[in-house]
């Protein structure tokens, strides 16, 4: 049969390869012997994994001499070398004899796979890994010739090591000096960390020494090179501190290659995906096929994208061989399809749609689809969309950053609130992370109820802090007392919230080294068996425990390697090594099965692979190509064209088409992973903030098919049966998706507008997926359906003098959108929150300048708002602040200060209860009480709506029915039997953020005995509108600025859905 192929390859009649000549230029190959371009392949099946495959081409009869295979993406190239493995191992060549090289971790476990299933039948064994990755090898031949203590270190590590070390130079000056003036101040930016790093990387990769890089910069007048040669030497002295010589990948080839590579007895080698390797790990391989009798180097010129990384296709091209064999015609015969999509959102829900339909009317499993983009910074939004859509996702392990996973995040907390005091964002952190469990309403409710439990024990503090006394591992009498107050007012889920913490903390704080203690607070925890469980049951909640399960397991691999190079470190060290990684860990990947999820992955990491159904998405002009320059500041490319081809650095050369061809290449690398269908997505824009437009890549493949196959590589690159088509999903059919098929039939069925008999159907259908027991589709279920949840009145005897106003203008809102404004803080009630704390923090004697510090940062870290419009929104809050410390400083001099934020709970009316705080209390000489509210609106009322305040009119009535007295050491406003009560002088509105050149204020003034019974004869009424179970809906003129309209019955948009 005319195939060869991995099992899900197509078995159809291959095509020319597609792709541009990426490699015009090139000298001729001095020996051009092209064997079967489309090879007969007699497959003979047998008990084995994959099938025995005889090829009948020359390299796989003979298996002698040195070659060069070649061939386009999924034409069998490194099948071809897999089944080579296996035929020499079954002809009885002892597998101790063969070395299969690979350019990466990952294709190395591929190819071992591959050779292991191949040879299953026999009993094979060798005392080596047969398979193993270029730096693999290398660091198993350095310890077999040098008796120093090696260590290979990872990028993360590395990348750790040199910002600390960059710190060292910020902090002191005469270290700083080794770099020019003008890069001292980006010393200790994470950029420039990066920078260094990746340029001694490709110094290394180039044989390049401390010394090389110092005479290199003082010849060529690059000072950075010679600092960078400082560095390096600096950097290598800190790393072989301790008698253990660290080393990055780079750094291992280098060393090696400076011994003189003996025979290990590897007569045949095997070098697949040559052309990612970089000059150095070519020269160690050119060293051991001295040896050999029979060598194939393999690979794909047209797949060489990892220029950035120092790789080079130029051994895969011009290493020296006896035969050359090219595989032309690609197995992979997928349909391509172009989709252009209107928004980032709907581009995300077409390849959420795409995948669901894949999956629910093809059958294609999870597993076997992808969707590949530009780079990672694109994996996240992209991640949460397909989970929310309900498809299962899976990324590449070992791209995760530890400190930057969820779970991984919780155990560092806990660990860090055993040994430090965490601050109040890391405490609500822990709880609503793993470690706590608490969702934001259980920790509201668990937050009250502490305050109300200090409240009655007559304390002050704060909930937080009384919760930090609560889980504080270290147990005292002080500590039993308050657990036995809480209990009072916590329910049992409350107090869970907390005693899972303290648990975690108590077993954590037991003595013992890094694992040990990692250990007890993840068996405290209860998160394994949690974890497994919902793994198990697979889909969406299961592809995210699986990413769990395996970032724990990485930070325990990381816990092992720390505590075996450093065994009395503390574990605090350890968590300071983890939280200062900001690159990817590389983890071991233990897993034995592949998790049925649609694996996102970048077009870089997608190299290698294949899918029945991928996804490229995101192909936007700007991004893809992306032609920017990489070590711009230390002459990166400069270097390299020096050492590698003899340019010296001050000669002028345009790289900008050097690089587009490579990301041709990439995008090419992207477009053929797929077996039988790629997609291909971008989003067409002008008009939104920011313009997106597609690809010149996704114009440049939309030929014609009628033109037919090709045999110019440059015109097949942009040949392909694409039909380029404009989507947009307002128009498009439904997320495949139960609820929201469920939602548009409801949406029909409630539709007074659409035709009966499309209502009918709606309904029709409905009471089908009901008796499926398909949630939401039964009436019942619906919002409304069933009428009020109670249907009696709630027992309300207290109201706020802020409630009241709003009360009278429409009872619903009043009573509903507070609840609202608690899930998403909006800027003028942030602004408002810390502008009161400040007049607070300012009137009780804190120095001006530290308050409006203090309350600057926090505003500005809460502050969400759009990049541009923050300098706008900083300024007018730094004005008003000012503005407010001016008026209070006038007023202080003017009347005495009583108090502020004064408690107010006064009883003005059989069964109501005026509760709430003055901002600011003072009395005139005369005795007489001065009320000032401050509002941070923009806008002030009238003087006639100021002299009606509600607000206001409800202190004067508190006042006047109230005496003032001392709790806690702090005035407050309570009920008094003796009539009248207080005198008011005046009620006064303050406004420091309006536009105008003082500060506006409003007044109200001071109400007779008349004007207040008549006021609080309203109260109870007022009361019993908010008390339920019905509320009353009123339209006013603050319709416009409500945010229940949505389900506000006199509004259009808030109408009963229901109308069965």
């Amino acid at each position: 049969m005319d195939a060869f192929s991995t099992p899900q390859d197509s078995p159809t009649t291959s095509a020319q390869v597609v792709g541009e000549d990426l490699t015009a230029g090139i000298p001729p190959l001095q020996q051009s012997f092209v064997y079967a371009q489309r090879p007969r392949v007699e497959i003979l099946y047998n008990d084995h994994t994959e099938p025995i495959r005889e090829w009948d081409n020359q390299l796989f009869q003979e298996q002698r001499g040195t070659w060069r295979v070649t061939g386009a993406a999924g034409a069998g190239v490194s099948t071809l070398l897999m089944d080579i493995v296996a035929e020499r191992i079954r002809r009885g060549i002892s597998p101790e004899s063969i070395i299969v090289v690979a350019a990466s971790r990952e294709s190395a476990a591929r190819l071992r796979a591959g050779i292991a299933h191949r040879i299953a039948d026999g009993s094979y064994t060798s005392p080596a890994s047969l398979v193993r990755s270029v730096h693999s090898l290398a660091f198993a031949l350095l310890r077999s010739l040098s008796d120093d203590q090696l260590r290979l270190i990872t990028g993360a590590e590395q990348d750790a090591v040199i910002r600390e070390l960059l710190q060292g130079h910020v902090d002191n000056p005469s270290l700083a000096a080794m770099w020019p003036a003008e890069a001292r101040q980006a010393l200790g930016l994470i950029g420039f960390a990066r920078e260094v790093r990746d340029f001694l990387l490709r110094s290394g990769e180039r044989g390049l020494e401390p010394e090389d890089l110092e005479e290199l910069g003082a010849r060529y007048g690059r000072p950075m090179w010679a600092s960078a040669g400082k560095f390096m030497r600096e950097y290598q002295q800190v790393m072989n501190l301790g008698g253990t010589h660290s080393l990055n990948a780079s750094e291992l080839v280098s060393k090696l290659l400076r011994f003189d590579i003996p025979d290990m007895g590897w007569r045949t080698i095997i070098i697949d995906d040559a052309q990612h390797l970089d000059p150095q790990s070519a020269q160690l391989l050119q060293a051991l096929m001295r040896y050999t009798d029979f060598t194939v180097i393999a690979g794909d010129p047209q797949q060489s994208v990892f220029h950035f990384r120092g790789a080079s296709p130029e051994f895969l091209l011009h290493a020296p061989v006896d035969h050359e064999l090219t595989l032309y015609s690609s197995f992979r015969q997928p349909t391509v399809e172009a989709k252009v999509l209107g928004s980032t959102g709907d581009q995300s829900e077409f390849v959420a749609d795409l995948l669901r339909r894949s999956h629910l009317l093809e059958g294609i499993r999870w597993n076997d689809m992808a969707v590949i983009v530009r780079s990672t910074a694109d994996i996240p939004s992209l991640r949460r969309a397909l989970l929310s859509a309900g498809v299962p996702v899976q990324e590449d392990p070992s791209d995760i950053i530890l400190s930057e996973q969820r779970i991984v995040s919780a155990l560092i907390l806990a660990v860090r609130a055993i040994y430090q005091e965490l601050s109040a964002q890391e405490l609500e952190e822990l709880a609503l992370g793993p470690i706590g469990g608490a969702d934001t309403v259980t920790l509201r409710r668990l937050f009250r109820g502490l305050r109300k439990a200090e409240m009655h024990a007559g304390g002050n503090r704060r909930a937080i802090e009384i919760m930090r006394e609560l889980i504080d591992p270290k147990e005292s009498e002080e500590q039993t007392q308050l657990r036995e107050q809480v209990e009072a007012v916590l329910t049992d889920r409350e107090l869970a919230v907390v005693d899972k913490i303290r648990v975690v903390l108590v077993r954590g704080a037991q003595p013992g080294s890094v694992e040990e203690i990692l250990w007890e607070i993840w068996d405290a925890s209860a998160l394994s068996s949690h974890l497994q469980t919902v793994s198990l049951r697979g889909g969406v909640r299961g592809a995210q425990a699986d990413r769990d399960l395996d970032a724990v397991m990485a930070l325990f691999d990381a816990a092992g390697d720390w505590v075996e190079r450093r065994p009395t470190a503390s574990i605090t060290s350890f968590v300071r090594h983890i939280a200062e990684q900001e690159l990817p860990t590389g983890v071991r990947d233990r897993r034995l099965a592949t998790a049925d999820a649609v694996r996102i992955v970048t077009a870089h990491g997608s190299l290698g692979q294949q899918w029945h159904t991928v996804i490229v998405a995101g192909v936007q002009e700007g991004t893809w190509p992306s032609l920017q320059e990489t070590g711009t500041l230390f002459g990166q490319e400069d270097l390299i064209d020096l050492i590698d081809s003899g340019i010296e650095p001050n000669t002028y050369i345009s790289r900008s088409a050097e690089k587009l061809k490579e990301e041709k290449r990439l995008f090419h690398v992207a477009r053929t992973r797929g077996t039988h269908r790629v997609v291909i997505t971008a989003v067409e824009s002008p008009e939104s903030d920011t313009a997106a437009e597609p690809s010149r890549f996704l114009q440049g493949i939309a030929e014609s098919k009628e033109q037919g196959p090709t045999t110019d590589p440059e015109a097949a690159s942009v040949q392909s049966e694409i039909d380029t088509e404009t989507v947009h999903l307002d128009q498009y059919v439904r997320l495949l998706s139960v609820p929201s098929i469920v939602a548009e039939l409801r949406r029909e069925l409630a539709n007074p507008d659409s035709p009966q008999r499309r209502r009918e159907q709606a309904a029709r259908q409905l009471a089908r997926l009901a008796l499926h027991q398909v949630p939401g589709a039964r009436p019942e279920q619906w919002w409304g359906y069933g009428g009020p949840s109670e249907t009696t009145s709630l027992d309300i005897s207290k109201v706020s003098p802020s409630l009241i106003e709003n009360a009278l203008l429409c009872p619903l809102r009043a009573r509903l959108e507070r609840l609202v404004e608690e899930e998403n803080t909006p800027i003028h009630k942030l602004k408002g929150t810390l502008a009161h704390a400040f007049a607070e923090a300012i009137s009780r004697g804190i120095d001006p300048n530290e308050a409006e510090q203090l309350v600057t940062q926090a505003f500005e870290a809460l502050l969400d708002a759009p990049a541009w419009s923050l300098p706008h929104h900083m300024s007018q809050w730094s004005t008003m602040l000012q503005r407010l410390a001016h008026w209070i400083d006038v007023s202080h001099a003017q009347r005495e200060l009583v108090g502020v934020e004064v408690p107010v709970n006064v009883a003005v009316a059989p069964g109501v209860e005026l509760r709430g705080r003055i901002d600011r209390l003072e009395r005139n000489d005369a005795g007489e009480f001065h009320i000032v509210d401050f509002k941070t609106g923009k806008q002030a009322v009238t003087k006639d709506e100021a002299n009606e305040n509600k607000q206001l009119l409800a202190y004067q009535l508190a006042l006047h029915r109230g005496e003032l007295m001392q709790r806690n050491g702090e005035p407050a406003i309570n009920t008094t039997a003796e009539q009248p009560g207080l005198t008011v002088d005046q009620a006064v509105l303050v406004y420091p953020a309006t536009d105008t050149k003082t500060v506006t204020t409003r007044e109200q003034a001071p109400k007779d005995a008349v004007e207040l019974e008549k006021f609080s004869a309203t109260l109870p009424a007022l009361l019993e509108s908010l008390s339920g179970p019905q509320l009353v809906a009123r339209i006013n003129t603050r319709c416009d600025q409500c945010k229940i309209k949505t389900m506000c019955p006199v509004q259009p948009e808030g109408k009963m859905v229901p109308e069965c």
